[in-house]
């Protein structure tokens, strides 16, 4: 009997401990692998990652919880730990669940480890100053000599994140010298080749790397050095080398993940050969094939350089730089594509007058970029400088005009000279009169040299050209001067605002920043950013971005109109001032509303029909007057069966009784799934009762 019993407990012991061990072993089993599925392109675990990640942390609280005190303990909250360190969102988790299994397990064999894995969390948890400390420790500890070749790689990858590449250099060149045979020796290799590459040393990087493909290293390593030999030959200019590398490792390539990376510089190596439709063939496929990645956002910054640099077209240039931040707001290229965008929107300013894309969006160019450099670089001089570059704008357009003023009377009296002698068979245009008049011309006239012109057909096409000139020039200042109109009223105040708000907010000092709100005062009394700047200043909390004036008018048309449907007569009082008035804000929707009130609500046409003429008199389109020939064809009323407004009411009606029909729909195929319900089974089975209006009251009439 008692054999018996110590057999069932051998059997109990053996049992649980292979239970335990099991549980652990899975998660062993999730951990590593997640760690074999690469990081995506943001360099962040992939999703599927993630998933094992949590299932060996789960396995791992299964362990320390039902099995509290096996000897698998200490693995567990180590490799719970590392779970989430690498799934990469809770570092303070990471370091309390460390320092618990150091607290608890002082003497395992993995605190060296835990300890490592502290310092790491540590890091990325921006405490850099504490991690150092800790991984220096370690270096100077001959008790952890076994982990000294992987700290000598964390160190090394840490100053790469930083961009210092001496001691980048340095914790490498010690790695590969004292540890050749150690599991890091071969990432360490790379990382060199690496370090070369970021630090703009192009065929220092290639050697190591050719170097590399020479030496005894896994098929991984091999072929992430190749990708770099690439990336190599394209920053050193040699283009056709770049994409015939390209090619040949994208044909041996056995990783789906790091095919768009080659197609990358492939289509950039493209682009420098001017193989313009195959490089952005292949960068838009990229785009589409990486979504919302670090990638998508670099190929969208190389369709934007293409269109900038090659094919000279701003406008679609800008599009494609725009779209940097919104795939990747961490993008490397982010500040390089709002410079670019604000450089592509000047040209346009300057050089492209019929330019789809309006002036607002031009200079939001430069707002964005100084926007960046406050919000994410915390650089306010740098932003300031942009804003008085805006400020400046409005000077430089003033310049511009007046050269091409200039050159458009110059055109004109070269194109007067061709009228007079236009009956003659053959004139000479001296290249004195010609270069004289046309000298630094924005739009580049070329003229040949003793330009000879026989017959009059020459002269016409002759003419015609310097006309086409002229009209070109013509629109240019036009557009110019609607600019500046423009940069007086928008950009400009709001820029100088926008300094004020830094210098008060940012820069404290008060000194710059009165100076601006006094020539926002002086320069622009009645501009709606002066009396925000005003609201700024004396501290207040909401700020209305509106002009007095603007406040004011719409206050004076509200209360005419709250008037209209208990007396309409006073309604019609106090409109007229508002129509009186030529600069009144209101004036337009003031002549609509009276004419409305005295045709609709009074029913006088005849007081209505001044009213809706000047509505319909008024230049351009508007809501107002698309109304008004509704009903007026500027000469007689057309008849309809509904006063507008109650046509409004009519269709709010309608839409109401159809929701509550659907809503009523809906109650009944609930009430006919109730089994508890007789009444409503047999209802199902009879034919539908029409209600007739006078039974049940409509719901319009019912409101009215």
């Amino acid at each position: 009997m008692k054999l018996k019993i110590c057999i069932l407990l051998v059997l109990v012991l053996v049992t649980s401990g292979c239970v335990y061990y099991n549980t652990f072993f899975n998660a062993e089993k999730y951990f590593n692998e997640a760690q074999e599925i690469e990081l995506n392109d943001n360099g962040k675990p992939t999703t599927n990652a993630i998933q094992k990640y949590k299932k060996a942390i789960k396995k791992c609280g299964i362990v320390l919880e039902y099995y509290e005190g096996s000897k698998y303990s200490d693995d567990a909250l180590l490799l719970m730990a590392k779970s989430f360190f690498y799934i990469g969102r809770n570092y303070t988790q990471t370091i309390s669940t460390l320092e618990d299994m150091i607290k608890f397990y002082p003497e395992s064999e993995l605190v060296p480890e835990a300890k490592l894995y502290i310092a790491r969390a540590k890091y990325e948890f921006r405490q850099e100053e504490e991690a150092y400390n800790l991984l220096h420790e370690f270096l100077v500890n001959n008790e952890f000599k076994d982990y000294h070749p992987e700290v000598l790689q964390i160190l090394a990858n840490y100053k790469l994140q930083e961009n210092d590449y001496v001691q980048t250099d340095y914790y490498l060149n010690k790695l590969i010298e004292d540890y050749p045979d150690s599991d890091e020796y071969e990432e360490a290799f790379f990382l060199q080749g690496k370090s070369q590459n970021e630090a703009g040393n192009y065929i220092k990087s290639n050697e190591i790397f050719l170097k590399l493909l020479k030496s005894k290293v896994t098929r991984k390593t091999k072929f992430n050095a190749k990708y770099y030999i690439a990336l190599n030959h394209l920053l050193l200019g040699e283009y056709q080398q770049a994409a015939d590398y390209a090619t040949k490792l994208l044909k041996d390539e056995y990783r789906d993940n790091k095919i768009s990376r080659i197609r990358l510089v492939q289509a950039r190596s493209y682009a420098e050969l001017d193989n313009i439709n195959d490089a952005v063939a292949l960068l838009e496929a990229i785009t589409e094939d990486n979504k919302r990645t670090s990638l998508s956002a670099q190929a969208f910054y190389y369709l934007g350089e293409i269109y900038f640099h090659k094919l000279k077209e701003y406008s679609t240039a800008i599009e494609f730089y725009n779209k940097v931040r919104n795939e990747y707001r961490d993008s490397e290229y982010l500040e390089d594509s709002i410079s670019q965008s604000v450089i592509a929107s000047q040209i346009i300013q300057y050089y492209s007058p019929t330019s789809i894309i309006s002036a607002e969006e031009l200079i939001n160019q430069q707002f964005k970029l100084a926007e960046f450099y406050i919000e994410y670089l915390e650089m306010p001089d740098s932003a300031l400088i942009i804003y008085n570059d805006i400020i400046q704008q409005e000077n430089r357009f003033r310049i511009a005009i007046d050269t091409m003023q200039i050159q458009l009377d110059s055109l004109f009296i070269i194109i007067d000279s061709l009228e007079i002698t236009d009956s003659l068979s053959q004139i000479i245009i001296s290249d004195s009169l010609i270069k004289t008049a046309l000298s630094d011309s924005l739009l580049q006239i070329t003229i040949l040299d003793s330009t000879k012109i026989d017959g009059k057909e020459e002269i016409i096409t002759q003419k015609a050209n310097l006309q086409a000139k002229y009209n070109s020039l013509k629109l240019l200042i036009k557009n110019t001067k609607k600019n500046i109109l423009l940069y007086q009223k928008e950009f400009v105040p709001f820029a100088k605002l926008t300094k004020l708000w830094l210098y008060k907010k940012v820069t404290a000092d008060s000194i710059q920043a009165n100076i601006i709100y006094n020539e926002l005062l002086t320069d622009y009394p009645d501009n709606k950013y002066t009396y925000a700047a005003e609201q700024f200043q004396a501290g207040k909390d909401s700020i209305i971005i509106a002009t007095r004036k603007h406040i004011k008018e719409t206050a004076e048309y509200d209360f005419a109109i709250s008037f209209i449907e208990a007396q309409p007569e006073k309604s019609v009082e106090f409109l007229v001032p508002i129509t009186n008035n030529t600069q009144h804000e209101y004036r337009h929707k003031a002549l609509y509303s009276l004419g409305y009130i005295n045709y609709f609500v009074l029913i006088d046409s005849l007081s209505a029909k001044p009213y809706f003429d000047s509505v319909l008199a008024y230049t351009e389109n508007s809501e107002f007057k698309t109304e008004v020939s509704k009903f007026y064809d500027g000469e007689n009323f057309i008849k309809i069966s509904h006063l507008p407004f109650i046509e409004q009411m009519i269709q709010a009606k309608m839409d109401k009784e159809k929701a509550e029909q659907e809503e009523q729909k809906k109650e009944k195929e609930m009430n006919k799934e109730s089994k508890n319900s007789e009444k409503e089974k047999i209802s199902e089975k009879l034919p539908e009762e029409k209600v007739e209006p006078e039974q049940q009251p409509n719901a319009k009439d019912k409101d009215l």
